[in-house]
């Protein structure tokens, strides 16, 4: 009898034991695939769809950003895209550091100087002087507003835009054929000389067509064109091909030239609109 009482009292306590084990035990972790991003600085007003995807927005996320911004809407100040009903708390935290909201400084208007003319008796009134001819500045026709595609523009009609020179003009004309073709206006900004006070008095009148930029492979483009591109440049250009010759051509995508070191994040973003 005692002997029976022992193995009824061990069976109940091994299964007591593994019953409690089974309930301490935690719950398996469940793995989440995040989706690769890539960061770096950007404009929420400007910055375009294919690199909002880039951060790591899905594509619904980034146009519903883009439609808020063709209705008008404007990110003020880096809090405003937080905002935004498509972007969690926890994506804002993740590219609120690389936000960068350009502040355009406002010159001061100078104050109207106002001087008191003494009064003239009418005996004392002055005769009256000869009518000069008018200096070519003041008889000659101020430049009419325009409306000019960048891509498209030949010198005539760059000179058109108000605030263009041919100093500008040339150097548009040159920059635009080391590019390939503009992308934006905000190119513009680039150029030597260019500055914030000048591109808003000509921002106005021009306008890139997304159907006029000249896109190419990176893979398959010439080496000297690599060379010679702003975002590239000879040192790039060299790492490329050597990618080329070890990885593949296949293989040779913006992705994986700034993943490589190769490209920087900045550079990686401003050539996305140029790929096929």
């Amino acid at each position: 009898m005692m002997a029976l009482v022992f193995v009824f009292q061990a069976v109940t306590f091994t299964i007591h034991k593994c019953s409690k084990s089974k309930e301490e035990r935690p719950p398996a972790e469940i793995k989440t695939e995040e989706a690769h991003a890539t960061l770096f600085a950007f404009n929420p007003n400007t910055i375009t769809i294919d690199s909002l995807q880039l951060l790591g927005l899905t594509q619904k996320q980034a146009l519903t950003i883009i439609h808020y911004r063709e209705k008008g809407g404007r990110f003020r100040k880096k809090e405003d895209f937080s905002k935004m009903y498509t972007v969690s708390p926890e994506k804002y935290l993740e590219l609120e550091p690389y936000i960068v909201i350009p502040v355009a400084g406002k010159r001061p208007e100078p104050k109207a100087k106002i001087v008191e003319r003494p009064e003239v008796k009418q005996e004392e009134k002055p005769a009256e002087k000869p009518e000069q001819p008018k200096k070519e500045s003041e008889w000659k026709a101020p430049k009419e507003k325009v409306f000019v595609d960048l891509n498209e523009a030949d010198s005539a009609a760059l000179i058109s835009v108000k605030g263009i020179g041919p100093y500008f003009c040339k150097a548009i004309l040159s920059y635009r054929k080391a590019l390939g073709s503009f992308a934006n206006i905000d190119q513009l900004l680039e150029i030597r000389g260019m500055d914030q006070e000048k591109f808003d008095r000509i921002k106005d009148q021009v306008f890139v067509h997304p159907g006029g930029i000249k896109k190419f492979s990176i893979a398959e483009a010439d080496e000297n064109f690599l060379r010679r591109h702003p975002y590239i440049g000879a040192y790039n250009a060299r790492g490329i091909a050597l990618f080329i010759q070890s990885q593949g051509k296949e293989k040779c995508t913006l992705k994986s030239l700034c993943e490589n070191n190769i490209l920087s994040a900045q550079d990686t973003l401003r050539l996305h609109p140029y790929m096929e």
